[in-house]
Parts: C-alpha cells; sequence; structure tokens
C-alpha cells in the first residue's frame, strides 16, 4: 500500500486527492493545509488523518506527498518533504523564480533514492501524447513553427468554469495578487512552454506583449509571447485570461509534417497522403499523471517530467516577464542545473 500525504487541500489539492483515492494501493494516509476546515472536508471525502503543520505531517509514516499549495509556497515544503525522506510531486510551477527552483532540485539530488515531479499534465492529455508520438518518429522532419493559444476566462469577482476538470470553481485570491508572477503569461502559460520544450527542445528567446484588462488588478491577464527556439525554428503562445470564448489550439509545423491539436481532436498532414483526424472522446490525463508517478516510485522509473524541466519551465517564464518590463527581446537563462540536467539527458527536450 502506497500511502500519500496531501499538502494544499484547494483546487488542485482536492482533484489529485480524489484521483489517486480511486487507485488500486494507494491510501490517502494524511493532509494538511493553512486553514484547516479544508482539510477536514477533504478528508471525509478520501479519508486521511488531518495535521496542524505541513512538518507535522511529514513525520508520519508515509511514502510520498502531494505539494499543491500556491506556487510561492512551494519552495521550504517542497525541500523539507525531500529531507524527509518522501517522494515528491509537485504541483506546477515549481517555483516563483529560478533560485528557488534551483534549491528544490539541490535538495533532490541529494536524495537521488526519492522520485520527484512536476505536475504538467498537458503532456498526459491524450491528444499531446499523440503529438508527442507523431513528430518523434523517424521521419518526422525537424520543427520549423510552432504554436499554443489556450484561451480562458478568469476574473477574480466570479466563478469560473474549467473545461479540464468539468466544474466551476472560484478563483484563488493569490491568482490576481499583483505579483508579475501570478498572471498567465508566468504560471498559465509554463503549460505551453513545458510543451514546446518537450516538442522542439530548449528556447533560446522570447519577446512579450501583454495588456491588463479593466478587473486584473494590474496583473497581465492578456499577452502573446514570440519565441526563438535554439535549433532556429520560431513559436509563440498565448494564454489569455480574457476571452469568454474558450478554445484551444496548439501545433506544430516541421518540413515534412504539420499536426495540430485543436480541442482535443487532432489533424495530420504529410506530403504523402490526405489529412488524418483523430478525435479523442475522453481526456485521462489527470489518472495518467497521477498513476505515472505512483508507478514511478513504485517501479523505480524516472518521472517523465523532472524538477529539472519545471526550471527551464519557468526560466522562460522569468524570460517573458522581463521582455513585457524592457520591452525587448530576452534571451532565456536556463542556468547551471537545467544545463546539466540537458547534457545528460542528451539533448533531447524529453
Amino acid at each position: 500500500m502506497l500511502k500519500i500525504g496531501i499538502i494544499g487541500c484547494g483546487l488542485m489539492g482536492s482533484l489529485h486527492a480524489r484521483t489517486l483515492r480511486q487507485m488500486p494501493d494507494v491510501q490517502i494516509a494524511a493532509l494538511y493545509n493553512r486553514s484547516r476546515d479544508k482539510a477536514e472536508l477533504l478528508s471525509k471525502e478520501v479519508g486521511g488523518s488531518v495535521y496542524d503543520s505541513y512538518e507535522q505531517l511529514l513525520d508520519q509514516d508515509i511514502d510520498a506527498v502531494w505539494v499543491a499549495t500556491p506556487d510561492h509556497l512551494h519552495t521550504d515544503i517542497s525541500i523539507a518533504a525531500l529531507e524527509a525522506g518522501k517522494h515528491l510531486f509537485l504541483e506546477k510551477v515549481i517555483a516563483t523564480s529560478p533560485e528557488d527552483a534551483a534549491r528544490i532540485i539541490a535538495a533532490g539530488a541529494k536524495r537521488p533514492d526519492l522520485k520527484a515531479m512536476v505536475g504538467y499534465p498537458l503532456r498526459f492529455s491524450p491528444g499531446y501524447r499523440k503529438m508527442k508520438e507523431i513528430l518523434s518518429q523517424p521521419d518526422a522532419g525537424n520543427v520549423l513553427q510552432a504554436w499554443s493559444m489556450r484561451t480562458h476566462f478568469l476574473v477574480p469577482t466570479q466563478r469560473v468554469y474549467d473545461k479540464y476538470r468539468d466544474h466551476y470553481y472560484d478563483t484563488p485570491n493569490w491568482y490576481f495578487d499583483g505579483s508579475d508572477k501570478a498572471g498567465p503569461i508566468y504560471s498559465h502559460a509554463s503549460h505551453d512552454y513545458d510543451l514546446l520544450h518537450w516538442y522542439g527542445g530548449d528556447i533560446e528567446s522570447v519577446f512579450a506583449y501583454g495588456a491588463n484588462s479593466p478587473v486584473s488588478g494590474g496583473v497581465t491577464d492578456a499577452f502573446t509571447l514570440a519565441i526563438r527556439y535554439a535549433s532556429g525554428a520560431i513559436a509563440h503562445v498565448s494564454t489569455p485570461w480574457v476571452t469568454r470564448v474558450e478554445n484551444d489550439a496548439t501545433g506544430v509545423a516541421t518540413d515534412r509534417l504539420t499536426v495540430v491539436n485543436t480541442n482535443g481532436e487532432l489533424r495530420v498532414k504529410d506530403d504523402n497522403g490526405p489529412e488524418e483526424r483523430i478525435q479523442f472522446a475522453e481526456n485521462d490525463m489527470w489518472e495518467k499523471l497521477n498513476g505515472h508517478f505512483v508507478a514511478c516510485v513504485r517501479d523505480n522509473v524516472q518521472p517523465l517530467v523532472t524538477l529539472e524541466d519545471g526550471l527551464r519551465a519557468i526560466a522562460v517564464s522569468e524570460a517573458a516577464i522581463r521582455s513585457l518590463r524592457e520591452r525587448r527581446e530576452v534571451a532565456v537563462d536556463y542556468g547551471p542545473a537545467a544545463s546539466r540536467r540537458e547534457a545528460a539527458s542528451g539533448g533531447d527536450g524529453a
């Protein structure tokens, strides 16, 4: 039986707990939330004892922890979990600065016996998984251009419908706390930066444009980001929070084929035949995401999304924020931790 602790029992912590509860030989054993009532409410649904601090939770007989607190609280909790000998599933983003991300990576490096993963669920969504499979074929060609535009409507004053979870939720206050790390260009779009890394390798530089809606509280809730890969390919990302009509469109054009994922329908075309369309009736990414990490812990396998991958995503976020401030193209600085991982992996971006 794999015993799990949940630290942070809000939107994402509850989602992970409910998903994990359905898995065989997995037990939700411990929960902690800054406001105890949320943890107690979730405990009634999924089981597990409620603790008054994350330190107290980490003292318990558990194998792994899922850290789903607000982004800016990840660092100390993640380091403490690793130092306590617990496998770590860390919600994105890994941290709100490369320096803090590097501290988490250093803590993980001291415990190579532990598994650690950053939760980027799009890698486990069926359409995006199929895109990776197509782009990884030997004859797929070289990436020339990529794009990811996933639109949303989030305002701080009303409940929001989440198409990925098929329910409504209250927008967390920290989404609009006025920090330049709180808006979609930093946190939300890190999903897309991670995807683009996965599909095409390192991003070399970015140029950002942004706008603020009247209710944003100063957060840049509309933006577009132009991207240049180290390979010379180009891309763009936009995940605005101002679009009342929601639409997802992610695509990659190589010199041999084009693959586009629009709202879960995949369209693929090369030079040798007609366009192929593939539809996915179900999106099992939450089950796949959590099940993957559980399997990694049980089978002693490296997770698909590492702590270093988490740093690589926010390195692009940092460059995007700087570009927005300075109104110029900014180089992406991955730092020594991500560079070491890239060298060890052979530079495949996976």
